[in-house]
């Protein structure tokens, strides 16, 4: 276990106790990692979530929570009060993504086995498949999957939105829950490890670096289904070749949103306000009328970009630290400026 503190000696051994609010991560290590050993390393952290005690949760798990909420959906986390009101969707995300905060990150390290990206995926989805033919289904929920499978120098990686996910997309299969990656297996694990205290300690990813949009592989997607009044999971698995899983991946360096001058305007009123209502407002009307402009197309562009939600009526900004400028060739940008990622890029780029 990765913990924090001296923990409680178990008296006559060399062994030590922690309550789990201590544990940032707990590791299964194996020497050979094959399908029945992932599935054994899966069993084996599931403990974790078992032994879990209930508790009031730190703050940094509420920062986590909603950071990942916002990246999934593009809103701001809902009050608990309000949570009843929204679509079943969103309640199972909310409640799924408070456990993925909650709880420590496993990890799972095999020295040997799967040789390949392509095969350790091919055994991953494999042993999937059998457990639902057999009809072994309970305890393969997203939140039950380790955070990290290491097989060598490959990855499988939980997209948990911390820190690896992407938005929900507007497919089926609207969750990408696994990626895999072939190199730098221990920098995933540093990544996820340095995301979880980053939070906890308040310090800033910056020094980090967080310029660059990490490359990987999309493997399994999923989405939730309603069986009897039960919950439950569908999975969909991206398979893609070895030839496409061989050629070198590039990360791609962050960048903010392109914006143009009537966006950068409204984001500048916003800017000096906690919110604009969207309703018969004189401001934005007598702008749109002056400029000739169709208002609705403005805001939904803000929307697409994920610089602004709506909520009841009202705009308010998605980012917490939103940082707007004129560049190059009269162009405008705009993003967060949360870990230093603007300052960065107006350096690098203007």
């Amino acid at each position: 276990m990765l913990v924090i503190g001296d923990g409680e000696q178990i008296l006559f051994t060399n062994q030590f106790k922690y309550h789990i609010k201590d544990v940032i991560a707990v590791f299964q290590v194996k020497k050979n990692l094959f399908a029945n050993d992932l599935d054994d390393a899966h069993k084996n952290l599931k403990s974790v979530i078992k032994v879990s005690e209930p508790r009031d949760a730190e703050p940094y798990v509420t920062l986590l929570h909603r950071d990942a909420y916002k990246l999934f959906t593009s809103s701001e986390l809902p009050k608990r009060e309000k949570l009843h009101l929204l679509p079943d969707r969103t309640q199972l995300i909310y409640h799924l993504l408070t456990m993925e905060a909650f709880l420590p990150l496993r990890i799972v390290i095999g020295y040997y086995g799967y040789s390949t990206e392509y095969s350790l995926r091919n055994g991953f989805v494999n042993k999937l498949e059998e457990k639902i033919q057999k009809g072994e289904v309970q305890g393969y929920g997203p939140v039950s999957f380790p955070n990290l499978f290491i097989c060598g120098n490959n990855s499988i990686i939980k997209c948990n939105g911390m820190p690896y996910g992407n938005p929900y997309r507007e497919e089926y299969f609207y969750w990408h829950l696994f990626c895999s990656s072939t190199g730098k297996p221990m920098y995933h694990l540093l990544e996820l490890i340095w995301t979880r205290l980053s939070y906890m300690f308040e310090i800033s990813s910056e020094i980090f670096g967080d310029d660059f949009v990490e490359a990987v592989h999309p493997f399994i997607s999923c989405k939730e289904t309603k069986i009897n009044d039960t919950w439950g999971w569908e999975y969909n698995y991206i398979e893609l070749s070895k030839e496409v899983l061989n050629k070198p991946l590039k990360n791609a360096e962050w960048k903010p949103a392109e914006i143009d001058e009537h966006e950068f305007v409204i984001l500048s009123l916003l800017l000096t306000m906690e919110s604009i209502k969207l309703e018969h407002n004189e401001v934005l009307l007598d702008y749109a009328v002056k400029h000739n402009l169709d208002i609705n197309k403005i805001i939904e562009s803000l929307v697409r970009n994920k610089l602004v939600y709506i909520d009841c009526g009202e705009m308010r900004l998605l980012i917490d630290q939103l940082v707007i400028f004129n560049g190059k060739n009269n162009k405008y940008y705009a993003g967060e400026n949360k870990n230093g990622e603007m300052e960065y890029f107006y350096k690098k780029n203007i």
